[in-house]
């Protein structure tokens, strides 16, 4: 269920190393799954569309499985069934592996419209940024874009928007804690928050927004600020059908899950990704562990249908983070350590890069 990263890593391998009497059976409700590294280099003009989606069809085909393009909805616990939205009938499952994506947290503000555009799904954000341009195109005032959330992610999307409208558009990041970049080091946080402020965006902090009128939105404090487009790139909420559907769940939604990528009471639904909360480990909401879990997860599907047994997955202890400022240079976060040069860029691009190929060249 779903085409995320460890999924399309999974797919990758059972078409190097097929499954014996197997049937498989991908569900998506995309038909080209976008690898989250390059999103920032796409909009920010250096990656084309299809360097940095993966053809889903071509990968199920490959790995000799079937795609349905549908979106999963629920599941049948007592039956083994995989709800599907657009009538089909339900689709009877012996094992199920769970990497779906989900949409930034945004249920309780009022006034959410049309004009706020989510940083996921990737096609919805697309489209926005369409519409932004288009409007600072053609604008006789610069638009004023606003953004909510200044993690990685966020401020990531800020410098990329922000390289493509130099000029042409105003930028407001709105940062729910004290800093930017929660979670990473101090010294990366401050690399980033002086790039920011040399190149003229506004970051306000200790703030949240509340409201969203039609041309404003509020915070928390009372300000109103003028909002011609709004970039929702809060952390990402998990589909509401998880938590109706039987399984075990964090209050916040998410699947809870032992070690072994195993949901608890259902040793036969396994998942990963964004949607996966791992008892007794706090991970980041990032692709990087759902690429790793990619190798634990295939291990332990096979291990299931041959009758042995699981084994855990083991985060590593710091996770390299390489955010790209869009002027040819990214910073590196590393544990306490972190550096801003076009090494780290150089870096990342081949490392996003080799990512792709092996999608790309898939033999057929």
């Amino acid at each position: 269920m779903g085409g995320g990263h460890a999924h399309v890593l999974l797919l990758r391998k059972f078409g190097e190393e097929p499954l014996r009497d197997v049937r498989l059976t991908m569900v998506s409700d995309i038909e080209h799954a976008a690898y989250s590294g390059m999103l920032p280099g796409h909009i920010g003009g250096v990656y084309g569309w299809a360097e940095m989606h993966i053809d889903l069809r071509r990968l199920c085909s490959f790995a000799g499985a079937r795609f349905i393009h549908a979106r999963a909805c629920g599941l049948d616990l007592g039956r083994k069934h995989v709800l599907i939205g657009d009538g089909t009938s339900p689709l009877p499952t012996d094992l199920i592996s769970i990497n779906v994506g989900g949409t930034p947290c945004m249920s309780t503000i009022a006034g959410i419209d049309q004009r706020v555009i989510p940083s996921k799904p990737v096609s919805r954000l697309l489209a926005g940024w369409e519409s932004v341009k288009a409007a600072a195109r053609n604008s006789m005032h610069p638009p004023q874009i606003v953004i909510v959330g200044g993690g990685a992610g966020g401020v990531e999307l800020a410098l990329a928007m922000h390289s493509q409208l130099r000029g042409k558009a105003e930028f407001i990041i709105i940062q729910r804690g004290p800093h930017l970049l929660p979670g990473h080091n101090l010294r990366a946080q401050r690399i980033l928050t002086r790039l920011l402020r040399e190149r003229k965006l506004t970051v306000i902090t200790n703030a949240q927004v509340v409201e969203v009128t039609p041309d404003k939105v509020r915070l928390n404090d009372g300000r109103l600020l003028t909002a011609d487009f709004i970039v929702w790139a809060t952390q990402t909420a998990p589909p509401a059908w998880l938590a109706e559907s039987g399984l075990d769940t964090t209050p916040e939604g998410f699947l809870r899950i032992k070690p072994t990528l195993q949901t608890i009471n259902y040793p036969w639904i396994f998942a990963a990704g964004d949607v996966a909360a791992i008892e007794h480990q706090e991970l980041p909401k990032s692709g990087v562990f759902a690429v790793r879990m990619a190798k634990t997860l295939g291990g332990n599907l096979r291990a299931y249908l041959s009758g042995h047994g699981p084994r855990d997955y083991q985060p590593q202890r710091y996770s390299l983070s390489l955010i790209g400022t869009a002027d040819g240079r990214a910073v590196a976060s590393y544990g306490c350590m972190a550096a801003h040069s076009t090494h780290f860029w150089q870096w990342k691009d081949r490392i996003d890069r080799r990512f792709m190929r092996q999608f790309q060249e898939l033999p057929m």
